[in-house]
């Protein structure tokens, strides 16, 4: 009984000591944490990568749909949460002027390292019919009209 008790104490202090520093975090401290996860940053890193092509292909590339995108986004914000920081944190994290500019930078640098223009809406979207049809992680999350 006591080896129980003091193993319930331990698992109450352990919840508290993990979620205490959360608490305490700091914008910056959340935005650094979260930019260091890359099964966070890379998760909104794929989204936003999916974004730019929707965008420059409005004609030829379907995105996912609304249901695949809230599954996809609820994934990314359960593994964040674990992580610490507060609803509030993540989504000030999220709509983050300055973090958006770096984001489309790095969409920008990844098309480029491709050999793909990311201005040039031909080049995307034939990029985005590549990838389509090599079957890749990108090509599988997106349609051709």
């Amino acid at each position: 009984m006591l080896f129980r008790r003091n193993i319930g104490a331990l698992a109450m202090a352990g919840a508290l000591v993990a979620s205490a520093p959360a608490a305490a975090m700091t914008q910056s401290e959340v935005n650094e944490l979260l930019r260091g996860a890359p099964e966070v940053y890379n998760g909104l890193f794929t989204a936003a990568l999916v974004k730019h092509i929707a965008d420059s292909c409005p004609d030829s590339i379907d995105p996912p749909g609304r249901l695949a995108r809230v599954a996809y986004f609820l994934g990314l914000y359960s593994k964040a949460r674990a992580l610490g920081p507060s609803r509030s944190q993540i989504e000030a994290f999220v709509e983050d002027d300055a973090e958006q500019v770096r984001m489309r930078q790095l969409v920008y640098t990844y098309l480029r390292s491709a050999d793909v223009d990311p201005l040039n809406e031909q080049a995307v979207c034939a990029y985005a019919s590549s990838q389509i049809a090599e079957g890749t992680s990108l090509g599988s999350r997106l349609r051709e009209k």
